[in-house]
């Protein structure tokens, strides 16, 4: 942490490895804002860390309630990142790679067409938007809805085979970090021909080398 003139008055004191501070003191003791891994804050009083969406302890290297998205974040619900070095968890929902840039939304929609196994250049042949906006429940093009986590735009486009398939972006979505998008197509068992998307729920398509159907945008 630095002052107006730019002097360094206090920083991170030593810690291990997944966060827990070790028995030397940190420069300026008396400033510390209680600053711990990316989107953390200490309680000195529980010894607990406040993120966001859980609780994380530092002494037993996790979190003490399981991921709100599941398995989304991860095969071990209560754990922080793999790798603290190179990956952090701000929201305390999935880890990330610090790293590794996050492709734009034209990339991330593209993306989301390669999983389809739709051409990048093909246009949708209908789309819509979910929201909440009680102003516009009634359009055409307007689906409203309640569950932010289904707020977004939505593409409908048909492949080669003529099975319809959606690519959508999820703006709003609480369980979930950033802005992304996802490729979906009609669930097992149903016509691929005649699925309504903007009715019943579309089955997600994972992204083979990750296994996530998330593609988070910037």
């Amino acid at each position: 942490m630095f002052d107006a003139a730019g002097h360094r008055v206090w920083r991170q004191p030593p810690q291990s490895l997944y966060g827990r501070r070790l028995s030397v003191p940190g420069e300026n003791a008396a400033l510390d804002p209680g600053l711990k891994f990316a989107g953390q804050w200490l309680d000195e009083e529980s010894g607990l860390v406040y993120n966001r969406f859980r609780y994380y302890s530092p002494v037993a290297s996790c979190y003490l309630t399981p991921d709100p998205i599941g398995l989304m974040g991860g095969l071990n619900p209560y754990s922080y990142v793999d790798n603290p070095v190179n990956f952090v968890d701000p929201l305390g929902l999935a880890g990330e790679d610090c790293g590794k840039p996050k492709p734009n939304r034209r990339q991330a929609l593209n993306q989301a067409k390669d999983l389809a196994g739709v051409p990048r250049s093909q246009q949708p042949v209908r789309q819509w938007t979910v929201g909440n906006d009680p102003k516009r429940r009634g359009q055409t093009n307007y689906q409203y809805s309640e569950d932010a986590g289904s707020h977004g735009r939505y593409y409908e486009y048909v492949d080669a085979r003529g099975h319809k398939k959606v690519v959508l972006e999820h703006t709003n979505d609480p369980r979930a970090p950033y802005p992304h998008a996802h490729a979906g197509q009609a669930k097992t068992g149903a016509n691929p021909r005649a699925y309504d998307f903007k009715q019943d729920r579309y089955q997600k398509i994972n992204n083979p080398k990750t296994d996530d159907h998330h593609i988070y945008y910037e």
